[in-house]
């Protein structure tokens, strides 16, 4: 999950840009559209980036920039996903990679003031994408609290082209998820199948999105609990299987999640190093993932110390 648009270098050109857009009306819209637009363009090169401290700062930036842009044009669904985009990147990538380094020294006042951060992160990443969604689809509001099932019957009806609504589906998913999962309010998590049925219609539409995103998450949901109490690790392992297969295992997030959310509950401490040493041992995959698996390999380094405390 790793922002698209550009970082420090464009920090003071998106400020003052945000701060003197004058007039108001269509011209001030299209120009700040087209802005949104140059921005965007060649962002993902970002994926590649080969240093994680400079990439860090840059996201941290990138969040300042956007927002300024956001409260200009808060119905540009491009800006509104690049903003939540950003939050998710820097909240797991920097924020929560802070905490495990917390957690390793044993520093637990530390790690609970980087945890209440990413939750903010992730909170707010929530709240941008899902006013994104209930823009394009306003009735679904009525089915988010409700039953699962109607909100999947809703999605099915209403939610249907592929190009707009998997990326507007997909970004409430995971930032409502991320947001839950940092939470230490246990009622939270009564929302989880609201979140659940989201990525089921991701995956009809498109499984392959985001890194099979919404396949991941579906292999965390059904490994994050035994069977007795409503879960199953079965059925979680084929969706990382399946994940990793879609990948060809470039993304080693997948692997992180596939470790701690499935070898983790089951207990076997046998696959969960084997997937760590994965990671660790790989080599670089390409521009796609590059900082994502720099993340990913930082995490599988402390998870191997760690593993005592798992098994």
């Amino acid at each position: 999950m790793i922002a698209r648009v550009p970082g420090p270098v464009l920090h003071s050109a998106v400020i003052v840009f945000a701060l003197t857009l004058g007039g108001c009306g269509w011209f001030k819209n299209v120009a700040l559209d087209m802005f949104v637009d140059s921005l965007a363009e060649g962002g993902d090169s970002i994926r590649g980036h080969f240093d994680w401290d400079t990439a860090g700062h840059g996201a941290a930036s990138t969040i300042i920039q956007l927002e300024a842009l956001y409260a200009v044009r808060p119905d540009n669904d491009a800006l509104a996903l690049s903003l939540a985009k950003s939050y998710m990147a820097y909240a797991y990538g920097w924020v929560m990679d802070a905490h495990g380094e917390a957690l390793l020294r044993e520093e637990y006042d530390e790690a609970e003031h980087h945890r209440r951060r990413a939750h903010l992160m992730y909170s707010r990443a929530r709240n941008v994408a899902r006013r994104a969604l209930l823009a394009r689809h306003p009735d679904i509001d009525d089915y988010l609290y409700g039953d699962p099932d109607k909100l999947l019957a809703f999605m099915r009806e209403e939610c249907t082209d592929v190009e707009d609504d998997v990326p507007l589906l997909y970004w409430t998913m995971i930032t409502w998820s991320s947001s839950i999962n940092a939470d230490d309010e246990s009622e939270e998590f009564m929302n989880m199948p609201a979140v659940k049925a989201i990525a089921q219609r991701v995956i009809e539409l498109d499984e392959d999105y985001e890194s099979a995103g919404a396949v991941v998450y579906m292999g965390g949901f059904w490994s994050s609990y035994p069977k007795a109490a409503g879960g199953d690790p079965d059925k979680g392992r084929a969706y990382f299987e399946r994940a990793l297969k879609l990948t060809d295992r470039r993304n080693h997030i997948i692997l992180i999640n596939y470790a701690t959310m499935y070898a983790v509950n089951v207990l076997d401490e046998e696959l969960y190093r084997k997937i760590l040493m994965e990671i660790i041992m790989s080599p670089d995959r390409g521009n796609g993932t590059r900082l994502s698996n720099k993340v990913a390999r930082r995490r599988a380094h402390r998870l191997l110390k760690r593993t005592d405390e798992f098994f």
